[in-house]
């Protein structure tokens, strides 16, 4: 069971677990308002297995794919009432279902003569559970389980991957938008970038200003270049909102990533506000990766560490020169990383590419 666990990738677990709560407070939900209306118990079970499951799969299968980004980009009073719509549509077709399953349609009028009472604490329970779904989903369903369970109490030390994320030139936007305008467009922009994050396995660890810090268990940032697909899919999300981007704002943001991994460690940190906390010199590093993004004038770097751990038959990964870090001794390798179905940025010499990369590949050898 354990093998079979750990060889579900995170983002599978995640959206299963996802899954799971949405079933298991709607669930809860149907059929305390089965009960509330004096119905039978095994009405309230069939209500509670239909509606829980079909809230369950909307959440993750519409809500949280690209179809729902309307519903998920809406204001939260409005979202809330069309998702209570949909909880009262399923909780009414279960009223009909259940007579079927149990062949009594002598009940049905009773089911109807009930509606009235039932339709109001259905919406009333929807509201509680549709908030308490999305303030575990704001703190993050695995954040919310390690503080409860005090898995980071103590300082713990974890192999990590971490993406440095920032837009281009945001001082000017500001000035050309005007701070609300500008709020807009970065509230828009960071919405687009997260999800492809959390799909391919990572986390959001912080927003700051215009930009983000993820960040992902080594293994798995690792295996099948998933890191590499992740930034393909961040490029891609934005590239598919450029007409929106235009019409909204007059601009297409631009922007670059860094990323590095290594051991940081992982507490929790604050009291009355708890929260998980990571620290180390690879997030300085990761920090340094973004600056030299900016620096070479590329959409992405990598630093030797990770790029070693990718896999070798890469051709989007070329190496662009070495990167000093103040407080460590030897420079990194650095390596620009092409996105996938992006205009890629030339090297202005070709072979001095091919030299960096053989010096590189005797320096990790020696």
């Amino acid at each position: 069971m354990a093998l079979a666990l750990a060889a579900v990738s995170i983002s599978t677990r995640r959206k299963l677990t996802s899954i799971l709560l949405s079933v298991t407070i709607f669930a809860l939900l149907a059929g305390l308002t089965t009960l509330a209306i004096g119905r039978p118990v095994i009405f309230g079970i069939i209500h509670a297995i239909f509606v829980g499951t079909g809230v369950g799969f909307f959440e993750q299968f519409y809500v949280q794919s690209p179809r729902g980004r309307w519903l998920r980009s809406m204001h939260p009073v409005r979202s809330i009432f069309l998702y209570t719509m949909v909880v009262l549509t399923l909780f009414v077709i279960a009223v009909h279902l259940s007579h079927v399953v149990l062949w009594r349609f002598e009940d049905l009028a009773i089911a109807y003569r009930r509606l009235p009472i039932a339709i109001p604490v259905v919406m009333a329970f929807s509201v509680i559970g549709i908030m308490v779904m999305r303030t575990v989903h704001f703190i993050g369903i695995e954040t919310l389980f390690h503080l409860m369970l005090g898995t980071y109490h103590r300082p713990v030390i974890q192999r990590k991957v971490l993406l440095f994320l920032d837009i281009n030139n945001s001082t000017d936007l500001a000035e050309r938008l005007g701070a609300v305008r500008t709020q807009s467009l970065l509230g828009k922009f960071l919405f687009d970038v997260s999800k492809p994050i959390t799909d391919h396995g990572g986390d959001i660890y912080l927003y700051k200003g215009d930009g983000l810090i993820a960040l992902w268990v080594w293994r798995e940032a690792v295996k099948g270049d998933r890191i590499l697909r992740a930034i393909d899919a961040i490029f891609g999300a934005v590239r598919d909102e450029q007409v929106n981007y235009q019409r909204q704002f007059g601009v297409f943001p631009n922007f670059r990533i860094g990323v590095h991994g290594g051991d940081v460690v992982v507490s929790e940190q604050g009291d009355t506000k708890r929260a998980i906390g990571v620290y180390g010199s690879t997030i300085n590093i990761s920090a340094r990766m973004e600056e030299a993004a900016k620096a070479h004038g590329v959409s992405c770097v990598i630093s030797g560490d990770v790029a070693q751990a990718l896999s070798s038959g890469n051709d989007g990964l070329l190496p662009i020169g070495y990167e000093r870090i103040k407080g460590i001794s030897t420079e990194i390798p650095i390596f620009e990383y092409r996105v996938e179905g992006a205009a890629a940025t030339a090297l202005s010499d070709d072979a001095l590419g091919t030299k960096l990369r053989r010096r590189f590949q005797r320096a990790a050898v020696g």
